[in-house]
């Protein structure tokens, strides 16, 4: 039912809950395994810890893919661990129109397609033209205007995208244009007008926080927002964008803002696989950096593509120890350092298990910062899940319309 969406008025009082609730646990959600040989919780929660590292691998996978079946774990080690359950039961958007029936069009993802589908089927009937921000080839775009006959402008900053987006409507002879912008100039808010819908699937971080800001300035008169990646953001802590937010105080790294996005439903096995062999080889060069240095801390280490799985973990470690400037010992048993980080990365895999219950809080404590904002300016504003967590665990979706 539509009246079940969380909106304006109660979108404050769900977020002064989830926010005491979350600050009440700071203790579990803030460290992370990898960075921690023995957590900070653990000296007061020695029977949580020990039944953690007893976890198989595989019962480790199982409940780091389901929130429920972690919650029900936890729960007699956090007592309200279940809170979480409710204070995230964010009720699905009413379905405007049904799309079940349309065909995939041409040379569109059948995941992105799918997800487009989803959204459109969750904005009321309009006829004002529509911005897409960061757009890609437009293929959310292409949706609206070939089952709605919207008319769309557009934005994305890579001209490939732009080239072939254009190219994919103008071979289905649709209304849609897309524009070589960069959303964070200020330029791009030339686009945005007040008789206009703005819509954005899974825009990332610092570009949809300037969307927002957009919005607050320039007053287009609907937005339909899913964001995305909330830790790509310029600075390492994240600045509020509500006044409600700042007010209460609850400080959030930019690895604050990781934890809301460790949850992955479209990765094959395969890829799952590689990721965790690269972190067992991070694990493990962390423990000779430590050793090397005689220091006993963490040493953050550059993002590196799965490729350098192909050089060796001798090579791996060697390119890790450069960047941070330490010479490494002549004689080093690499062997044996690349099975302490795979015993390490089980044992990580295991203790974050306790941030992981904290994902979704985090992700919809954003989100709901994300709304407010936009009741402060003059929005009223509904919050909803515009899809199911299969086909995206990034399902949230606020929706907005400024009271004129």
């Amino acid at each position: 039912m539509v009246d079940a969406l969380w909106r304006d008025a109660a979108l404050r009082e769900r977020f002064i809950a989830l926010d005491q609730w979350l600050a009440s646990h700071q203790t579990f959600w803030r460290p992370r395994a990898f960075v921690h040989p023995r957590l900070p919780w653990e000296a007061d929660h020695p029977e949580l810890a020990g039944q953690l590292r007893a976890l198989t691998p595989p019962r480790v996978d199982a409940l780091a893919e389901s929130a429920a079946a972690l919650t029900q774990w936890l729960e007699p080690f956090i007592p309200q661990a279940r809170s979480s359950e409710s204070l995230c039961a964010v009720p699905a958007h009413a379905i405007a129109q049904r799309f079940e029936a349309v065909a995939e069009p041409y040379a569109v993802p059948g995941r992105k397609w799918r997800q487009s589908l989803r959204l459109l089927e969750c904005l009321p009937a309009s006829d004002l033209p529509v911005l897409e921000w960061c757009s890609g080839k437009a293929h959310l775009g292409r949706t609206l205007a070939r089952e709605r006959g919207r008319k769309v402008d557009a934005l994305e900053w890579n001209a490939a995208l732009v080239r072939d987006g254009n190219q994919l409507s103008l071979r289905e002879q649709l209304p849609v244009s897309v524009f070589c912008v960069d959303v964070l100039d200020a330029a791009a808010l030339d686009f945005m007008r007040p008789e206009q819908e703005v819509i954005a699937l899974h825009a990332c971080g610092e570009l949809h926080l300037q969307l927002l800001r957009g919005c607050a300035e320039r007053h287009p008169r609907a937005l339909a927002l899913a964001p995305c990646c909330y830790h790509l953001i310029p600075a390492e802590s994240y600045a509020p964008l509500s006044s409600e937010a700042r007010a209460r105080g609850l400080a959030l790294s930019r690895d604050d803002l990781r934890t809301a996005m460790q949850e992955s439903v479209t990765a094959p096995g395969r890829e799952r696989q590689r990721r965790r062999r690269l972190q067992g080889w991070r694990l493990g060069f962390d423990l000779l950096q430590r050793e090397w240095r005689g220091v006993d801390e963490y040493l953050p280490t550059p993002p590196l593509p799965l490729t350098v799985l192909h050089e060796g973990f001798a090579s791996f470690c060697a390119r890790m120890a450069e960047h941070a400037g330490i010479e490494p010992p002549a004689a080093v048993d690499y062997s044996r350092y690349e099975r302490l980080g795979e015993l390490r990365e089980r044992e990580v895999a295991a203790l974050d298990l306790v941030r992981l219950l904290f994902r979704r809080p985090l992700e919809l404590w954003l989100v709901l910062d994300r709304a407010l904002f936009l009741v402060e300016r003059n929005y009223s504003v509904e919050l909803g899940v515009f899809c199911e967590r299969q086909l995206t665990p990034r399902n949230l979706l606020i929706r907005a319309r400024y009271r004129v």
